[in-house]
Formats: structure tokens, C-alpha cells, sequence
């Protein structure tokens, strides 16, 4: 679609919103999990363009009273209306000015980004390439703690003289995909087991969306998980079930939905996975990678807010690495919220990560946005991505 430079900026952006939100992808009803309302303004200008996100379908109207506002230069504005803002970054850093409770948007803004995107047959543009119109100057230790989706404060871990975790403080914005990336043994998989409230720590505190797991009940602690999707390294299928009732085995659980609405969840999840016609097999008749993708499915079923992927590369070939990779991102875009993976596999995290947490020796080394991550001029983060033998990480470090 050409944009008519003649028209108004947000006359343009309230056309390419109403199309937007009348694409046929399934991907517009998932708007509504925002529960909010967002007036997008030009900066020193009263008028907006208000979508009505706590509706379905959405609705765009001009100049209604919202929850939320975000005021974007013309720059940034006429990258937003094609899909090439990533709102997070912008946000975190300053970029963007907003009011209200922006993180309520952050959680569906990479659905919005690509539906946006989608009016043009594009894909959205990945938050981690360079976007001067999404840099601020607010460095990312000094962003706003109430736009992060997780967040460790000093938390500590040992099982035996072995301290795993030693003061670990991470934050990971709202609506990213956030990698966290380090070596072999650094505690990534022991952090996750506390994210979920698998493991309690020996000091310090998880929060999930600004709730702290130490002030739970149990109860509250299971109804989080529910709020939480995990991808486990092998899938983690279940052996007796066949593809089709392991992905609606959440959905039996958790939910009232009949037969028909199960089956129409669970056909949803595995055709975006590839694995429509593969719903009879057994755990046991799928490869490697289609046990991770029907794990990615199952994790998916309930359409949790965060959703954790841990080593999901693990066993895989280069090639289809990078085809998982295509996929998560492709997912996040689908179903918005925020997704954290796992990893030591440096070309993953660069192919999918908004978002970086560089974890050693028990404690993060350096985070931020992904492109100043990989920027760093730390010895150890250039010697990992480089994967050279010279450095500070050794056999035994």
C-alpha cells in the first residue's frame, strides 16, 4: 500500500488501524487480551486516534478518551503505521512517550505490529535490528520497573557448597522476546524453575508483572502457572498421548471448553506449528524437532501472557535451529505477550532476541536491548559471541 503523503498523519494511521483490525487473521481477536484502550498522539498535538483494545473486535475511533496515550514524533509515527516500530524498545528507553498503564498495550503490541505489517504483505520488522526512531537515552538499568514483564531482585540459589545463583537482578521489558544467554552451567534452567515458582530461592524475590512469587499463597502461585507457558529442551510430551490430546491436555484441565471449541483451539496451535496432519502420532514416531514444535503448541494452548522456552535449540541441526527460531518469532507475533528464551547458541539468540541477558557466573553480566548487548565491548560477552578460545572463559570458568 503507497501512503498518500497528502493526507493528515493521523488520518493515515486511523485508515491503516481500521484495516488492521478488520484482517481476516485470527490474530485480531487476541487485541482484546490487552483489556485496555490507546490514544495514539502526535507529540504537542491534542488530537489522537484511540483503539479501543478492551473490545472484540477492536474498534478505532478519533479523539476518545483512553486509558492509555503514547504521543510518537512524525518519524516514529510513520514507521508505527507500517509495522516497523517495536513499541517495547521504544518505551523502555525513553523513545516514546507514554501515560497510563502502557504495559497493559506492550502485551499485544507485536500482534498489532503485524497485522499492521500485514496490510502491506510484510512481516513485521524483529525489535532487535537497529531502529533510531525506537532509541531513547534512558539506559536500560534506569528503565521504569512497572514496564517489565519479570523481574529478580538479588536472588540467590545453592544446592550444597555450589551457589548457582549469586545475586542475580534481571528485568525483562513487557511484549519482547528475551533471550538469556550464557554458558553451560551458569543457572539459566535453575532461573526459569524460579520464574515459574518451581524452586524457591535462598534470598531474594521473583516478580511476575509486578506480583512478587514470596507474598503467594499456593494457590495463587498455581493459578499464575496457568498465566505462564513452559517449552521444555525435549518437549516434554507426554509418552502415552498422541500429538492431538497432548496439546488439548492443558485445555481439559484449565478450562470449561467443550469438545468442539477444544478441537478448534488445538487445530489452531498445531497448524501454526506445521503438525495439522500429524495429530494421531505418537511421541515416540516424531523427530527431534516436531516434538519441540508440538511442545511449542501445547504451551501456546492456553494463551499465556509469558511464555518460557528453555535450550529449545537443544539437539537440533543448524538448519532447523534456525527454522525454530522463524517459528518463535512467527508465534510472537501471532499471540503477542512475552517470551524468554533460554540458550547458549549465540546464532539463535541474535536471529530472535528484542531483548538480551548475558548470565555468568551466577549473575547478570550485562542486559538491555538486544543490539547493545552484542555491541558490548565486555571481554567475556565478545569472546562468547565470537565463541573464541581466548578470553575470560575458560574450561573451567
Amino acid at each position: 500500500m503507497t501512503l498518500d503523503p497528502d493526507r493528515s498523519p493521523l488520518a493515515r494511521l486511523r485508515e491503516r488501524l481500521e484495516r488492521a483490525v478488520r484482517h481476516p487473521s485470527s490474530a485480531v481477536s487476541r487485541l482484546s487480551y490487552a483489556r485496555t484502550s490507546v490514544a495514539f498522539g502526535l507529540v504537542g498535538e491534542p488530537s489522537t486516534v484511540t483503539a479501543l483494545l478492551d473490545r472484540n473486535p477492536p474498534e478505532i475511533v478519533a479523539d476518545a478518551s483512553a486509558e492509555v496515550r503514547i504521543d510518537l514524533t512524525r518519524e516514529q509515527l510513520a514507521r508505527f503505521e507500517v509495522g516497523e516500530l517495536a513499541m517495547p524498545q521504544a518505551v523502555v528507553t525513553g523513545a516514546v512517550a507514554a501515560h497510563g498503564p502502557v504495559r497493559k498495550y506492550l502485551e499485544v503490541d507485536a500482534i498489532l505490529r503485524g497485522l499492521l505489517a500485514a496490510c502491506d504483505g510484510r512481516e513485521p520488522q524483529d525489535g532487535h535490528r537497529s531502529d533510531p526512531a525506537a532509541a531513547g537515552s534512558i539506559p536500560f538499568a534506569e528503565a521504569d520497573a512497572d514496564l517489565m514483564a519479570i523481574r529478580t531482585t538479588g536472588l540467590r540459589k545453592a544446592f550444597g557448597r555450589n551457589e548457582i545463583l549469586a545475586g542475580v537482578d534481571l528485568a525483562i521489558p513487557e511484549g519482547v522476546i528475551s533471550v538469556i544467554l550464557g554458558p553451560s552451567g551458569t543457572g539459566k534452567s535453575v532461573m526459569l524453575q524460579h520464574i515459574i515458582g518451581l524452586m524457591s530461592p535462598d534470598a531474594g524475590d521473583v516478580l511476575i508483572r509486578g506480583r512478587p512469587l514470596s507474598r503467594m499463597s499456593r494457590s495463587e502461585v498455581l493459578a499464575l502457572r496457568r498465566e505462564i507457558g513452559v517449552m521444555f529442551q525435549d518437549g516434554a510430551l507426554f509418552s502415552a498421548m498422541n500429538v492431538y490430546d497432548n496439546v488439548a491436555f492443558p485445555l481439559r484441565q484449565h478450562t470449561d471448553l467443550n469438545d468442539r471449541e477444544v478441537r478448534e483451539v488445538v487445530m489452531d496451535h498445531l497448524d501454526a506449528v506445521g503438525l495439522a496432519t500429524a495429530t494421531h502420532r505418537m511421541p515416540n514416531e516424531l523427530s527431534g524437532g516436531m516434538r519441540k514444535r508440538a511442545g511449542l503448541a501445547r504451551a501456546l494452548a492456553l494463551n499465556p501472557g509469558i511464555l518460557l522456552c528453555d535450550e529449545p535449540d537443544s539437539g537440533l541441526d543448524p538448519v532447523r535451529t534456525a527454522l525454530l527460531g522463524d517459528l518463535l518469532v512467527e508465534q510472537h507475533s501471532q499471540y503477542g505477550g512475552t517470551m524468554v528464551v533460554v540458550t547458549h547458541n549465540v546464532a539463535l539468540a541474535k536471529r530472535i532476541a528484542d531483548h538480551m541477558s548475558v548470565l555468568w557466573r551466577g549473575r547478570v553480566l550485562e542486559a538491555g536491548m538486544a543490539s547493545d548487548v552484542l555491541a558490548s565491548d565486555s571481554a567475556f560477552i565478545q569472546q562468547f559471541l565470537a565463541g573464541g578460545s581466548v578470553g575470560p572463559l575458560g574450561m573451567d570458568a
